[in-house]
């Protein structure tokens, strides 16, 4: 991990110029030979800037592009792996068996702490920036402050939902490469305190680029985080009312709505963020096939071109007939499972023209349903009903008059399948052994589960290399 977080100011500078020239609106001044020291950087409106573009590179470029950073997803129930080919490192967590060797999972790891030394960099600089700036600069500080601690906040979210204890890095100075694991309260609690401060910090629409940070982003982030520290392993159920209030306040905002259609949910050609936007993204990353046509959208193009997600057998087999199933797979005339085209788009290798949805309104409106009936105890809510019945009826199910927390979650599964949330809705709500209980004998013939990842312990190993280098990160 160290040489993820040190010399890395230099790096930073490097990659906001080169990302200013190829992704910005603004015409920043760019040393195209990449040679600027830092401490002669942040001297400037426009090297601030340029600096919060330098933390959103990676990020846009490749982190969220490529499922080769997510190998843990396969863990849940609503994929399997092909046992051949080079869908091995895939295969690792679906058998629940991963090595601390696993390449592409390092790979994510590595990416995600370059971020945050990016982005913690950006924040040590936070006086020198007041310093130079006055009037109407001062807001394009605080805006930038702002986007940065959102980064921030979403990429510790990320490492502490899927590695568990983690090092707690907040500035850039004196990192040693032996820092110690800090406790999920510690890290929770920055990642709160980063949500809130994006929130209070930025606008209601992006600026410079429909990517970036918002008001609403961070607030749907927000509801996300209080939702997933409600449960499993910090188990603080009075952050079910907050939850919900954070989603309330997305919801209230009108800014969002469910696509009338099913076919519009995951950004096609005709309404993604690029062309005429898509009312139900919340947190998205739009394809840009300028950067990198590998990258671009391949995390979702991998399930249609590549057959990277099988869908377990049992996961198919209990999804409410209708609609909504019809729409989200396709089967194979040998009768395998996948994902279908209709859902995750029409793509070409290589040209990738397709959004990268993080968090639709349809799942905020399934975290405030989940935490409104936890935080009441009702499952007859009548605010909680109305939004989990308003995913129910637009994929053709009928309302329901009371539903559990149990219910919610399963309804979640199946509205996001083969997204973002199963595998860490799994872990928070502590239900591995049930879903591993209803398992197909086809899926634990295929795949036999093994106990390297489990219930009371289900993250994933956290690369050899970096143990080896500091101990303090053995668990």
């Amino acid at each position: 991990m160290k040489r993820q977080l040190t010399s890395l100011a230099r790096k930073m500078v490097y990659l906001s110029l080169f990302v200013a020239g190829v992704i910005s609106c603004d015409d920043l001044a760019i040393d195209t030979q990449g040679e600027l020291a830092a401490e002669q950087f942040y001297s400037s409106v426009a090297d601030i800037q340029s600096g919060t573009l330098g933390v959103y590179s990676v990020l846009s470029d490749k982190l969220f592009a490529n499922s080769e950073n997510y190998c843990h997803f396969w863990a849940a129930d609503d994929r399997t792996a092909a046992t051949g080919s080079n869908k091995t490192f895939y295969l690792e967590y679906d058998q629940m068996q991963p090595l601390d060797t696993n390449p592409w999972q390092t790979n994510g790891w590595n990416q995600l702490w370059e971020i945050i030394g990016a982005a913690n960099t950006f924040l040590d600089n936070e006086e020198k920036m007041r310093a130079l700036v006055q009037g109407s600069d001062e807001e394009i500080l605080d805006r930038s402050l702002g986007e940065v601690h959102y980064l921030r906040g979403l990429i510790y979210f990320e490492l502490v939902r899927t590695w568990g204890t983690i090092p707690l890095l907040t500035s850039q100075a004196d990192v040693t490469g032996q820092e110690p694991l800090a406790s999920f309260e510690e890290i929770y609690a920055l990642i709160i305190e980063d949500l809130i401060f994006a929130k209070n910090n930025l606008g209601p629409t992006s600026v410079n680029g429909i990517y970036r940070a918002n008001k609403w982003m961070a607030q749907a982030l927000l509801a996300n985080v209080y939702l997933t520290t409600a449960g499993f392993p910090l188990k603080n159920e009075a952050n079910y009312a907050l939850a919900a209030a954070e989603a309330k306040g997305v919801m209230d905002s009108g800014i969002f709505a469910l696509e009338p259609s099913l076919n519009g949910i995951m950004g096609v050609q005709a309404n993604n963020l690029s062309e005429d936007g898509n009312t139900e993204a919340i947190i998205a990353f739009p394809a840009n096939i300028g950067l990198d046509g590998w990258n671009a959208g391949n995390y979702q193009a991998e399930s249609i071109l590549f057959g990277d997600k099988w869908v377990e057998i049992a996961f198919y087999n209990n999804f409410p007939e209708g609609t909504r199933k019809d729409f989200t797979f396709d089967i194979s005339d040998t009768g395998q499972i996948f994902y279908s085209i209709e859902k995750f788009g029409e793509q070409d290798f290589g040209n990738v023209n397709k959004d990268i949805n993080y968090l639709r309104y349809a799942e905020l409106l399934l975290i405030y349903a989940e935490a409104q009936i936890r935080a009441t105890g009702n499952n007859s809510e009548a605010s909680a009903l109305s939004a989990l019945n308003d995913v129910r009826e637009r994929a053709g199910l009928t309302a329901v008059a009371s539903a559990t927390w149990e219910d919610v979650v399963w309804e979640k599964a199946w509205e996001n399948a083969g997204e973002w949330s199963r595998w860490y809705d799994i872990i928070r709500t502590e239900t591995l052994d049930e879903v591993n209980a209803i398992r197909d004998p086809y899926d634990n013939n295929l795949t036999p589960l093994g106990n390297g990842i489990t219930e009371a312990f289900p993250w994933s190993p956290i690369p050899a290399n970096d143990v080896s280098a500091n101990p303090n990160l053995q668990k």
